[in-house]
């Protein structure tokens, strides 16, 4: 009776079931009928999950940003991407009102296609090989393609680096502090009176596109400039080199520039974009991301990325950070420990340490709490005067926000503090970010009554996070460095220095031995296969000079992986004493016992059936005192190379003495 119950329950969910999705056979097979991918009821994006090709294509050709993303739906990378995508998608949304109509307008607008849909359209005209394909495509070019992950932030980031391909630099503190910023730029001047000149000026957005293209995360930054003073400063700068309209030159920190050749007669977009590839040096500081260009397919660095990163130094430098202003700052710091054979290294210091400071909020450590409120009332009652028409411009344009009609109240007390620059930016920062993370909260048709309550949530919780989001600043430290100015350049040894995101990555910095920081810097040294570790607490400028100089003269010791264990030094009676990196030695080594260490792994089949065994013999010598018997878990504890155990379970009797 009971078997054919559960028959009729099954027969039941299949007749559920096809009413649901409704399958149809054709020769080729039996299919689902097509069903939308993108379920949300605020419409953000136009999902054309037939497959069909027809609107994607007047979409492309109306507007002059379209964002499409390929997909297949039973893809778990495309489902992936289907959040940040909408997240990205409601960024770019402005909602206007009409009389009593809501109207949306989208800056960049943003298309889904099932191209995996037997019958569809995408599918027959286009053969990928995975899933998801993205593309923006600009009006009047073709689509650049995004390699990125699966982060909001990083495809608006990608979006706004091919809106603004090339920066525009009109003053000369706007071209020094571009220069510094990024280790390798490319600079360009054009007489845009002349035909010839204006069309070279076009080809070289399009090489400026066709890299970030090639390089989504970090490409090669590129600048017009605009203001002759600039070229007149580059010219001081490079006494041996001859700047006339028109030029284009790579600029690169540690070498002198490289000036673009034959400009007349060899100026196409293909041949510009491969003298950058070709010419461009690698950086001494950058961003570590994975191995595979796909990386949305691999969102992890694993040993071979890394092992990449090391093919051609001795020693890799990797700092685990989510502060991308680190990167001025660990530029600066190589800079002074290497620089003695480049042109003007005093001034980008110089540079490098203006740009970095006057990055950070200047908050003096002694505010107090009446102090702190009174900063934050100011924030609170200017982000409340924020509409919906506002959030574009403020958070992706830098909008100031002491440009918007205050009342006469508010505005004597709150208008000095907004102005200074550390400041506003704090305000912003906290009230875009929360935006990002809540935008179906910001841009879901509400009452003014919904959006007041939403706002008053967010000022009761400012003052706790007033101080949360503001960056951490590499401190300097208390004695002089001058000792440690250059002394890479007289040492038989390299060094490279790489940043990762700590909100990409986590997972790295907790299988080498960091927990609970999202701040860390980690040496490897793959001949000595050794690493050291320099945790949060301990990072300023003075010790990072102290680490890679002891480092380099080998008088450093080395750090070995652990993780935290409550239950290391207790001996319990049915059980073994668990032994950390920190407690093998005291234990092990204690002259006045006999020790027995079983090495494991969780992940070890053969250790799990090896206990009943330990644990009798443990009980035949539970009156021997001075006999113990421990176990370590080998692959999350580092021990020197002679007590280290390669295969598992590895039982090993160290005697007294």
């Amino acid at each position: 009776m009971c078997k054919y119950v559960k028959i009729i329950i099954l027969l039941l969910s299949l007749i559920k079931s096809t009413e649901t999705f409704r399958l149809f056979s054709s020769d080729a097979g039996t299919y689902k009928e097509p069903r939308p991918f993108f379920t949300s009821s605020k419409q953000l994006i136009d999902d054309y999950f037939d497959g069909n090709l027809a609107p994607v294509s007047r979409t492309i050709n109306s507007h002059t940003f379209v964002f499409v993303m390929y997909y297949a739906n039973f893809c778990g990378i495309s489902r992936r991407m289907r959040d940040p995508y909408e997240k990205a998608a409601a960024f770019y949304r402005e909602r206007t009102s009409d009389g009593n109509v809501t109207l949306d307008k989208f800056h960049v607008k943003f298309i889904a296609v099932d191209c995996f849909h037997y019958n569809g359209q995408c599918r027959k005209t286009y053969k990928l090989n995975y899933f998801p394909h993205m593309f923006l495509y600009v009006k009047g070019t073709r689509g650049y393609q995004y390699f990125g992950p699966a982060i909001a932030s990083n495809i608006i980031e990608f979006i706004e680096k091919i809106r603004m391909p090339v920066m525009r630099l009109t003053h000369v503190n706007d071209f020094l502090d571009f220069i510094v910023q990024y280790e390798s730029t490319v600079l360009a001047s054009f007489d845009f009176s002349n035909d010839l000149q204006r069309q070279q000026s076009s080809l070289y957005v399009q090489a400026a596109l066709k890299h970030i293209e090639y390089d989504n995360e970090h490409p090669v930054r590129f600048a017009i400039i605009l203001n002759q003073s600039i070229t007149d400063e580059l010219s001081r700068l490079y006494v041996n080199n001859t700047f006339q309209t028109p030029f284009v030159v790579l600029h690169q920190l540690h070498t002198e520039p490289q000036m673009f050749p034959n400009m007349t007669n060899n100026f196409t977009m293909e041949n510009l974009y491969q003298w950058i590839i070709n010419e461009e040096s690698e950086a001494h500081v950058g961003w570590l991301i994975p191995r595979n260009r796909y990386y949305s397919h691999s969102p992890s660095i694993d040993k071979a990325t890394v092992t990449d990163a090391l093919t051609d130094y001795d020693n890799l430098l990797l700092f685990f950070t989510s502060n991308r202003l680190d990167e001025i700052k660990l530029r600066q710091i190589y800079f002074y420990l290497s620089s003695c054979n480049v042109t003007h290294s005093s001034r980008w210091l110089e540079q490098l340490e203006r740009l970095y400071n006057d990055s950070f909020a200047d908050l003096p450590e002694n505010l107090n709490k009446t102090q702190l409120h009174r900063l934050s009332s100011c924030c609170h009652y200017a982000l409340s005067q924020i509409s919906t028409d506002d959030l574009y411009n403020i958070c992706l344009l830098n909008y100031p926000l002491s440009l918007l009609n205050f009342s006469n109240k508010h505005a004597n007390v709150c208008l000095p503090i907004l102005k200074i620059k550390s400041v506003e930016k704090l305000c912003v920062e906290l009230y875009c970010q929360q935006w990002l993370r809540n935008s179906s909260l910001t841009y879901e048709k509400s009452s003014n009554t919904n959006r007041d309550a939403v706002l008053d949530k967010r000022r009761d919780k400012f003052y706790e996070q007033i101080l949360k989001i503001q960056p951490k600043k590499i401190l300097e430290g208390n004695s002089s460095t001058e000792k440690y100015r250059n002394f890479l350049c007289g040492i038989n040894s390299t060094w490279a220095i790489r940043l990762i995101n700590s909100r990409h990555y986590p997972n790295f910095a907790q299988n080498i031995g960091i927990m609970n920081t999202s701040r860390a810097i980690i040496v490897l040294q793959p001949k000595n296969e050794q690493h050291y570790i320099l945790n949060d607490t301990h990072i300023t400028t003075e010790n990072i000079y102290k680490l890679i100089y002891e480092i380099s003269h080998n008088v450093r010791s080395r750090s070995y992986t652990s993780i935290p264990n409550d239950e290391a030094v207790i001996n319990h009676s049915n059980k073994l004493i668990e032994l950390t990196t920190d407690t093998f030695h005291p234990i092990v080594f204690d002259s006045t016992k006999h020790v027995l260490v079983v090495y494991y792994t969780k992940w070890c089949g053969f250790c799990q059936s090896i206990w009943p065994v330990v644990y009798q013999t443990k009980k035949f010598f539970e009156n021997f005192s001075d006999l113990i018997f421990t176990r370590i878990q080998a692959d999350k504890h580092d021990l020197p190379w002679h007590l280290t155990a390669y295969h598992y379970p590895t039982i090993i009797l160290f005697p007294a003495k």
